[in-house]
């Protein structure tokens, strides 16, 4: 099959998951997305650790990295328990970034500290968004305003992108690309606000609709500053067509804090 093949048939079968798992809720989705938080934790450390061996290397490392995952499960329970990430990632750092060797290799504890904010702190900001009020309408907004970025920031550049926006990072970014998401982002927000039938004014969602294109731009960014650094081309091989888990939340990780941290602040 070809990579394109591969890419449609991995969207068909994982788009129809995705959505029915976001249409339940509770104690499923919460689940299932502690589950793929393991799989992208699993990635992370590899990519940082050990990138030039099988990726099932990284399991040494389980009982490190699946603190991540715990803290997406545990935010169903109570969001509060989302602030035992930040002490474990704060545990982490101290380890790491102590000037002193003491303890062993430095650069382990970094990564699992990294990994804990990551692909547990802000993963676990999908099951805050989806467990407020309206939580399955607002995750849908931000799952498909995200989409939105995405894809016209792709369309645009591929059509007229010439200005290269971070040349040493993601050399097929541009500046015209970036326009083009910008306002498919915004748009898209306003549009499915109203699909939607949040009962948010205009007024009030434009906050978020400014916020989205420039989240999502900057998730896909880091995401690929972290490739480059690991020296791989994708997260993994775990996604057929699409590299890995970590290749697909990569702005989604960056737009659902802002969308939380807006539903708190502005609509709650």
């Amino acid at each position: 099959m070809s990579n394109l093949q591969l890419r449609l048939a991995t969207a068909a079968v994982g788009l129809p998951l995705v959505i029915a798992v976001a249409w339940i809720g509770e104690w499923t989705f919460a689940l299932i997305l502690a589950g793929i938080g393991l799989l992208a934790a699993m990635e992370f450390v590899h990519g940082w650790l050990i990138p030039t061996m099988p990726i099932r290397q990284a399991l040494s490392h389980l009982p490190t990295f699946i603190i991540a995952p715990a803290v997406v499960a545990a935010a169903h329970v109570e969001p509060r328990w989302v602030f035992g990430g930040f002490l474990f990632a704060a545990l982490f750092a101290l380890l790491g970034y102590l000037p002193t060797n003491a303890i062993g290799p430095r650069k382990p504890y970094r990564v699992y500290a990294w990994c804990v904010v990551y692909l547990g702190i802000m993963l676990a900001t999908f099951v805050l968004v989806r467990d407020v009020e309206q939580g399955r309408k607002w995750f849908f907004l931000g799952l498909l305003s995200t989409f939105a970025v995405d894809t016209g920031a792709y369309a645009v550049g591929r059509l007229i992108g010439r200005h290269k926006m971070a040349p040493k990072i993601s050399p097929k970014k541009t500046w015209e690309g970036a326009a083009g998401g910008i306002v498919a982002g915004v748009a898209a927000v306003f549009a499915l606000n109203a699909l939607l039938d949040t009962g948010v004014p205009a007024t009030t969602i434009s906050h978020f609709a400014v916020a989205v294109p420039p989240a999502a731009i900057i998730g896909d960014l880091v995401e690929s500053w972290m490739k480059r650094r690991m020296g791989v081309k994708d997260a993994s091989g775990l996604l057929p067509g699409h590299g890995g888990f970590m290749d697909r939340l990569d702005s989604l990780l960056f737009v659902f804090p802002v969308l939380y941290v807006f539903l708190q602040v502005r609509v709650l």
